[in-house]
């Protein structure tokens, strides 16, 4: 894939063993969590997909997963040039400990992390090769071989070196925090350096998928001939039920609609 975006919104110690127990996407929920964030806006349902597919899909469409503790908003919609520009009300639209952004664009050679803890923004890293949009709070542990230049830029045969590169791939960088804080593999361009072939796909994810319309629009034929199939549940579910619903949040504007 050219592309992953997505938001995980974490309310567990220990996500990365969550997740390879074993996840079902509580469907309800997610369809909340999705109205929730897109405000004023109309939620078209596509049906279930899996992550790997919504996090590189359409401009005009979410994807909203949501297991036990965890949860992740993906699309391209969440592909930010500087992760301190998402709004607040984005990070915290289910409360949770932490918040997580990766956006990789292998394309572009493009890279961006980021954590915010209760709502705050912690760490935030973007950019390419050569340029660095934002570096924003103290670096983490599994930062350091890359700044080491540890994981060096792979030039193909004949590219001169640039003298202002990063020591470093962006989007190995990014693929390299995913790994980390999540146990994911986005794929295999984007594999992390660290991963020693026990990272979680993310194409093993489910997610429930949405079009997101203009406030008033009315769903056509065409919208309900677009609902997917869901794909395979596994076997356990390590999600946890949920006490409170999660408040309800206007950033419509983010994702292209509503009122300025």
């Amino acid at each position: 894939m050219a592309t992953t975006s997505m938001l995980w919104l974490i309310d567990s110690d220990d996500p990365i063993a969550d997740l390879r127990v074993g996840v079902v996407n509580d469907q309800v929920t997610a369809e909340t969590l999705a109205r929730n964030v897109i405000g004023d806006s109309v939620l078209v349902p596509r049906g279930e997909t899996t992550l790997d597919r919504v996090a590189s899909g359409a401009d005009d469409e979410i994807g909203v997963a949501v297991y036990g503790r965890l949860a992740v908003i993906a699309g391209p919609r969440l592909a930010a040039t500087a992760p301190s520009e998402l709004p607040t009300e984005l990070v915290t639209a289910r409360p949770t400990a932490h918040a997580y952004l990766v956006h990789t664009d292998t394309d572009a050679a493009y890279g961006v992390f980021a954590q915010w803890d209760q709502g705050r923004l912690r760490r935030s890293f973007a950019a390419d090769p050569v340029d660095i949009v934002e570096n924003e709070g103290l670096p983490f542990l599994f930062e350091r071989p890359f700044w080491a230049g540890e994981h060096p830029l792979q030039y193909i045969d004949g590219v001169a070196h640039d003298p202002q590169a990063l020591p470093f791939h962006p989007v190995e960088f990014a693929a390299c925090a995913a790994h980390t804080w999540l146990g994911l593999r986005l794929d295999a361009a984007s594999a992390s350096p660290n991963d020693t072939g026990s990272d979680f796909p993310i194409s093993r994810l489910p997610v429930s998928r949405f079009a997101i319309r203009p406030p008033g629009h009315q769903p056509t034929d065409d919208d309900h001939a677009q609902v997917t199939s869901a794909p395979p549940a596994t076997d356990t579910d390590a999600g946890l039920d949920e006490d409170d619903a999660p408040p309800v949040v206007k950033v419509a504007r983010w994702f292209g609609f509503g009122k300025r």
